[in-house]
């Protein structure tokens, strides 16, 4: 129970809320043991032809009389006078033995003696305190006493109220806390991790299982608590009247115990494989409903349901597993509960019908045991049994809450692999350059293939460097580098000579802003998506970055302007849209570093010259790399092309020097050249612009390429190819 003791830890600033809910549940158990107390002046009343005044004079004559019997005082001084005797003799073995039996004789007297006189007391008490106050007609006193138990158990039901009411506020801000600490380690750790974790189990843990928690502790403050003491109140009450009775029953509580721990093994690892299976269906509803375009446009419905289907299948065989753990208990524990109240009700019923006060050699009441009193000690120990069946299933709930503590702390005591460096050297600029140097990276380091192999690359200040290559190459990776998303597993990256590992984490991350094929918004509005580039921005910053990004017609033109809602993934808006907007975050960060990865593949034509005319001005003054397929645009934009091939750089150079001497960047280049004339779309790419469409620079006649060199226009067969 290591890590639910570790939830537990985050109620101590609610300790006070706990301390008032532990007065309330005394209160409880007192009423609940005071209100059962009141059936044994109802049977007396029933019984007996005599009021209650009259009943409890009777006993206190009675008694009086037992305690001061003449019999009874006479053997008391008869044994006195025996011990004096016995101590003027000579110390022998036989006066040793009768010295034992007369001081035990004599013990068993004052004991008896003891006995009365403190009833005798009691009753006075009660009659000084109590009795004399209620009417002296039978009904009338039965009608009180009805009255008292209906306010007693309203008082108990208004206290059971604030206690259950205190367990949920200091359960549920202990949640909130755990929750907030949870997300704030979790969102410390490096994208690469995240990612390896999965949304899906993310997710399932911050709901489901802190869900699970939050019951554990509900039970763990609200059940643990207020049923012992129900049950203790009325163990005590029961032990007034014969605690060796109540000692039978509780004879089989150490064997409940047992049966209650051999459970709770299966019931851990259970609970551990319900949430496994819970963080996978998960996964499956959010692949099918991220992904819903492509199962419906082919036709996977059916693949999709299946899919979902068995896990939802596999998820009902842990839960009945679960709940056949659970269910086992609760009857389980019950019989042994009613087997003890048998057995301690008919070892009373013995004592009542005989008349004895023993059982065998075991002396089990003082005095012959009344009906009544049975009764009152039978009720008693049903009350003690239902608290004891409330627990029984207490122990399953905190395992449940123990496999889910141990899923949320699993993640939370991870440490980042990518650390902040709250002392390191604080980037503000780029000045010189930066440096990729002999970099090496594998996403499965134990694999042979290096996604990154032994790259070296040295971009200067203010420069535009255009990375291009096919799928796979390692362009997205060499990239993430910069803002350490992912650390380099050899070799170092560099900005003006700083070692970005010993840097100041978010000085660096400030230096740079990126746009990238999948414009991640937020369904809030376009004023707060456009303003999360930069913390504090004014409306005026705001608006003036979507000047900048050609967004700003567009958006006045919704219904609610700035104010109008992105909506899921920025459904409500169209793929160029998005792309301004985010294009338009990026321009109010005001980066020193821009990175532009495939940020124009997925947007129709007009929308990409909108945004490239933008680009255009923006990348002024900034290192900018620039990640793209549309190969027709690097030639205006990027001052040198980068192109690699299965992890490394063959070759880096301008657009023009690359096409005479880099056969691959010749190929690839002509290919994209090849899809643009003849309209096929490439990598999300819709098609060709409109003859009236404007380029970065002045356009180009129909028989020269991009940069001025002469070109034939594509064969029939060269179409066909690309």
């Amino acid at each position: 129970m290591r890590n639910f003791r570790r939830s537990v830890w985050f109620s101590w600033p609610y300790r006070y809320r706990l301390v008032a809910s532990l007065f309330c549940a005394l209160v409880v158990a007192a009423l609940w043991s005071i209100n059962l107390s009141a059936i044994y002046p109802v049977l007396k009343l029933f019984q007996d032809d005599k009021n209650l005044q009259q009943w409890v004079d009777d006993e206190i004559e009675g008694h009086q009389k037992q305690a001061t019997a003449p019999e009874r005082i006479a053997t008391r001084d008869k044994l006195h006078a025996a011990l004096k005797q016995l101590e003027q003799q000579p110390d022998t073995p036989d006066r040793e033995k009768q010295e034992r039996g007369y001081s035990a004789q004599l013990a068993q007297v004052q004991s008896e003696i003891s006995y009365h006189e403190s009833w005798a007391y009691r009753y006075q008490w009660l009659r000084a305190k109590l009795i004399r106050h209620l009417p002296t007609d039978r009904f009338e006193t039965f009608m009180w006493l009805l009255a008292a138990v209906i306010a007693g158990v309203v008082v108990k039901g208004l206290f059971e109220f604030f206690h259950e009411s205190l367990v949920g506020q200091v359960t549920n801000r202990t949640l909130f806390d755990l929750r907030n600490a949870f997300f704030r380690q979790t969102i410390r750790q490096d994208v690469r991790q995240l990612a390896g974790t999965g949304s899906a189990d993310l997710m399932s843990r911050f709901t489901n299982d802190t869900e699970q928690v939050g019951i554990g502790l509900k039970v763990l403050y609200g059940r643990i608590v207020g049923e012992p003491l129900k049950a203790f109140g009325c163990l005590v009450a029961a032990c007034v009247i014969s605690w060796q009775l109540t000692l039978v029953f509780i004879v089989v509580v150490p064997l409940a115990l047992y049966l209650v721990l051999c459970v709770s093994r299966a019931m851990r690892k259970a609970a551990k494989k319900v949430l496994e299976r819970m963080s996978a269906m998960y996964k499956i509803l959010r692949e099918t409903f991220d992904s819903i375009r492509a199962v419906k446009g082919f036709t996977r419905e059916a693949h999709e349901r299946r899919r979902f289907r068995i896990a939802n299948r596999e998820f009902y065989r842990k839960a009945m597993r679960l709940i056949n753990i659970d269910a086992f208990t609760n009857p389980a524990v019950e019989v042994l509960v009613v087997l003890a109240v048998g057995l301690a009700l008919a070892s009373g019923a013995y004592l009542v019908l005989t008349g004895r006060t023993h059982i065998w050699i075991f002396r089990m009441t003082s005095q012959p045991l009344g009906f009544e009193a049975l009764l009152q000690l039978y009720a008693f120990l049903i009350a003690i049994a239902d608290p004891v069946r409330k627990l029984s299933s207490v122990y399953t709930k905190l395992q449940g809450a123990e496999a889910a503590s141990g899923r949320i702390f699993e993640l939370f005591d991870r440490p980042p692999e990518i650390q902040a460096n709250p002392t390191g050297s604080r980037l503000t600029d780029v000045t010189k350059q930066i440096e990729f140097r002999a970099v090496f990276f594998a996403y499965n380091p134990a694999g042979d293939q290096h996604t990154l192999d032994d790259v070296s690359l040295t971009v200067k200040a203010g420069e535009t460097i255009a990375i291009v290559g096919g799928n796979g190459c390692g362009k997205t990776t060499l990239l993430a580098l910069l803002p350490r998303f992912i650390d380099p597993d050899l070799g170092s990256v560099l900005i003006d000579g700083v070692n970005l590992r010993t840097a100041h984490l978010r000085s660096l991350r400030k230096l740079i802003g990126i746009v990238t094929q999948d414009t991640q918004l937020f369904d809030d509005t376009v004023f707060a998506n456009i303003a999360y580039g930069k913390r504090g921005a004014t409306r005026e910053e705001v608006i003036e970055a979507a000047r900048k990004a050609n967004a700003h017609d567009f958006i006045e033109k919704k219904p609610a302007g700035y104010a109008t809602r992105m909506g899921d993934a920025g459904v409500n808006f169209s793929g160029g849209e998005k792309q301004k907007i985010a294009l338009a975050r990026a321009i109010l960060r005001n980066p020193r570093i821009l990175i532009l990865d495939e940020f124009t593949s997925q947007i129709d034509a007009q929308s990409e010259v909108d945004i490239h005319s933008a680009i255009k001005e923006f990348v002024k003054g900034r290192t900018t790399f620039l990640i793209t397929h549309k190969l027709n645009t690097v030639p205006e934009v990027a001052d040198r092309v980068v192109m690699m091939e299965a992890g490394k750089i063959l070759a880096v150079d301008t657009h023009t020097e690359l096409m005479n001497r880099c056969e691959p960047y010749r190929r690839l280049f002509e290919s994209a050249q090849l899809r643009k004339d003849s309209g096929s779309p490439a990598r999300g790419e819709v098609s060709a612009p409109a003859p009236s469409q404007v380029s970065f620079s002045s356009t180009p006649t129909p028989d020269s390429s991009p940069n001025g060199v002469e070109t034939q226009p594509p064969t029939t067969q060269q179409r066909d190819a690309a």
